[in-house]
């Protein structure tokens, strides 16, 4: 968490959101007045009192004043232990200082909860455009640009907005398949409106979280004079995500399929545990892919776990002592403890810079760790979970990646945008929390929704500024 000056060094440079507004704004000159940026891996709802704490030091930065408008950087699926949507309260306490008609704009994750409610409130907002997400800058730069055209009486964005009740069930990469199909009719839109289009933002939602309007939704902006334009295309991207609804749900390999092909003198490979996702809000403690690479093959293996106890057991043996213990398994039911047997190579504690294209630059935290160096592969065990789709997280460990043959990251999709400098990258249906598989989660407020319920469907367009 940054806040004031710190705020803007620490963020200025980082492929995000927040750092492509920074550079925006003060490469036209603009006077950046900050607040607070706050980030944490995905998991359970935030407590009340976190919540309240960020949600306090923006207010009362906005109640100082200053300033011409608000520009934030929001994920969008922010939920507290009272709230199913925590940005829409924050908006609507933001806009109860600032009034109606100053401009608030934000930037926002490609998986938000945008519900009606959030973009009311805003007077222009855009998510990214890909999954993996490597347009994180862009979208930062792209929010402060129209920003811009707003203040200077150049753009008055409308929106259109439809909800689409269902979720998508894995195939959500947008480079191919039904969703790079999807993107494609949109950008080739927006193109040919002659400027009465702005943007398009196709929200495929956190599928791990419940709420009254939990779904995909899209939004257009537009002028004035392009309102029928943008429903026209809000509607006809709604009804072609729903009427190809059986194709957004992926097939991947196993994990014995993948190793069994694996050749060492192929280079090495990156396996992404798909259903230990750490950015999805897995709790990281999966040791199923160490213990496959470890059965089936002869290379050397670099791997993560998230284990409280095996940490502790670490810290206390130090750095040098031979070890034997049990990691992994602690919270996820499908998921085993593993014997692990090595040198305490490492105890620290700290953070990672991330390298790879998403969100490059960024400072994540890696917390209290150690590093089990066995022959066969290095171990780095975490106190929490790490967000491990970047080799930031290894190297910054102390872990040698030129030695590992195989690498695991608790990561589906965005550890293809940094490990691939490694060596190839493939997706594994794992044991865990994180696979898609909705028909096991407790939903209620969210429902009827497809795949779980029986329902028909007509695009309802909203014109929500």
């Amino acid at each position: 968490m940054e806040s004031g000056v710190e705020m803007l060094s620490a963020n200025r440079h980082a492929d995000s959101v927040l750092g492509g507004l920074l550079r925006t704004f003060e490469e036209n000159g603009c006077q950046v007045i900050p607040s607070i940026a706050a980030r944490a891996r995905p998991g359970g709802r935030v407590e009340d009192a976190a919540y309240s704490f960020i949600k306090n030091e923006m207010l009362a930065a906005a109640h100082r004043g200053g300033y011409d408008a608000i520009a934030l950087c929001l994920h969008g699926c922010t939920q507290t232990e009272s709230l199913d949507s925590a940005e829409t309260d924050l908006l609507a306490g933001l806009r109860a200082i600032t009034g109606p008609d100053m401009p608030i704009v934000a930037g926002f994750d490609l998986h938000a909860h945008a519900v009606p409610d959030v973009l009311r409130q805003l007077t222009f907002s855009s998510a990214y455009k890909t999954n993996p997400h490597c347009d994180a800058l862009a979208t930062g730069q792209r929010v402060a640009n129209e920003l811009l055209r707003i203040l200077r009486g150049e753009s008055r964005p409308a929106v259109a907005y439809v909800h689409i009740p269902m979720l998508t069930c894995g195939n959500d990469e947008t480079a191919h398949g039904p969703l790079a199909d999807l993107q494609s009719h949109a950008h080739a839109a927006i193109a040919a409106s002659d400027g009465r289009l702005i943007d398009f933002s196709i929200y495929n939602v956190n599928p791990f979280i419940d709420g009254r309007g939990v779904g995909q939704s899209v939004a257009v902006y537009s002028q004035p004079e392009g309102r029928e334009q943008a429903a026209r295309l809000a509607v006809s991207l709604a009804q072609e995500l729903w009427d190809r609804r059986d194709k957004y749900v992926h097939s991947l390999p196993s994990v014995d399929e993948i190793l069994r092909s694996y050749q060492p003198d192929a280079g090495r490979i990156t396996i992404g545990d798909f259903g230990d996702r750490v950015l999805a809000g897995g709790p990281g403690d999966s040791m199923y892919v160490l213990e496959r690479a470890l059965a089936l093959t002869s290379g050397r293996i670099a791997a993560v776990v998230t284990d409280p106890v095996a940490y502790e057991a670490c810290a206390q043996a130090g750095e040098g002592a031979d070890i034997t213990l049990q990691a992994g398994g602690r919270y996820t039911n499908e998921c085993r403890p593993f014997t692990v047997a090595g040198t305490v190579h490492t105890v620290g504690a700290g953070v990672y810079t991330n390298r790879g294209i998403f969100m490059r630059g960024s400072t994540m935290r890696l917390g209290d760790y150690a590093v089990v160096r066995h022959s066969r592969y290095d171990l780095l065990i975490t106190r929490d979970a790490i967000m491990s789709q970047d080799p930031g997280c290894y190297l910054d460990a102390g872990i040698d990646l030129e030695k590992a043959d195989i690498i695991v990251a608790k990561s589906g999709y965005h550890f293809k945008l940094a490990f691939d400098v490694w060596g190839s990258c493939v997706c594994a249906e794992t044991p865990g929390l994180t696979g898609y598989h909705p028909h096991k989660l407790p939903f209620e407020k969210a429902r009827p929704f497809y795949p779980l319920d029986d329902i028909r469907f007509t695009p309802d367009v909203l014109s929500l500024r």
